[in-house]
């Protein structure tokens, strides 16, 4: 009897991080290709600002990519980085400051003073967004089991904050997993740029799957064709690899070049 439970119990693990289907996503590439601004459009405003933003849809990119960390004082922000010093007029690290005390930093530092802007709360950028506009919130974490701004976050859409369609990402299996557990209509997406990373997938379960571009062959789509998942590819910058990627089948396009849609 112990072996038959035991057996039971092997099959159930394997089936449940082997066989699952991805939430259906037709909507959002019903016009087929679907192109996000990365971190905004980043090279004509500091990325991840509000100019950013609105410069990328106003280009005319349906979606924005952008990153979410969280302040001391448990507000979250949109930055990339857990440093200051790489984007933005200040120094020390975000989990040390409170949002107050990052009020007078600029982000874009290597902008023309004219150009930086203030970093802004993730509320902030949803309420200058429009309804229509598609939002991938990359959630940025510090450790693999570091679930606070994946849990600030949940509280967000819980007050109902959010209006835009969006879908949640992270190279952080565990906060992938997490975020499905708590929303079960909200797109989620496992990112992932080396191949031994992969494997995190599974813990994921994952609606979508955001791999870097080079990683894209016949084998990964048939993968995530199995389990209806979409693929957004990055970071695309040129056409020739625009051009073979729609060939392959892929979903959605992540990009620094507004351009690459003509």
């Amino acid at each position: 009897m112990i072996y038959v439970l035991i057996i039971a119990v092997i099959c159930l693990i394997a089936r449940f991080s082997f066989c699952w289907k991805a939430i259906n996503l037709d909507d959002f590439y019903k016009n087929g290709i679907l192109y996000f601004g990365h971190r905004g459009e980043r090279y004509s405003a500091p990325e991840n600002s509000i100019s950013s933003y609105k410069t990328a849809i106003n280009i005319g990119l349906k979606a924005i990519e952008l990153d979410i960390r969280l302040t001391k004082d448990g507000k979250i922000i949109c930055s990339h980085n857990i440093d200051l010093e790489r984007e933005t007029t200040g120094s020390g690290f975000i989990c040390e400051r409170t949002f107050a005390e990052l009020s007078n930093v600029k982000t874009g530092r290597t902008f023309p003073k004219r150009k930086q802007d203030k970093i802004p709360l993730l509320e902030e950028v949803i309420e200058k967004l429009s309804d229509n506009t598609l939002i991938n919130i990359e959630v940025k974490t510090d450790s693999i089991f570091d679930l606070t701004t994946t849990k600030a976050l949940i509280r967000l859409i819980k007050k109902g904050k959010i209006r835009q369609k969006i879908i949640i990402s992270s190279f952080n299996p565990i906060v992938v997993r997490y975020i499905k557990m708590k929303f079960k209509r909200i797109p989620t997406a496992f990112i992932y740029e080396h191949a031994k990373h992969f494997k995190g997938v599974f813990i994921s379960r994952a609606d979508c799957l955001h791999p870097d571009a080079e990683f894209v062959d016949d084998r990964l789509i048939s993968f995530c064709d199995k389990r209806n998942m979409s693929i957004n590819v990055w970071t695309v910058n040129n056409p020739y690899s625009r051009d073979w990627l729609i060939e392959k089948g892929i979903n959605g396009i992540i990009t620094d070049n507004p351009n690459i849609t003509n």
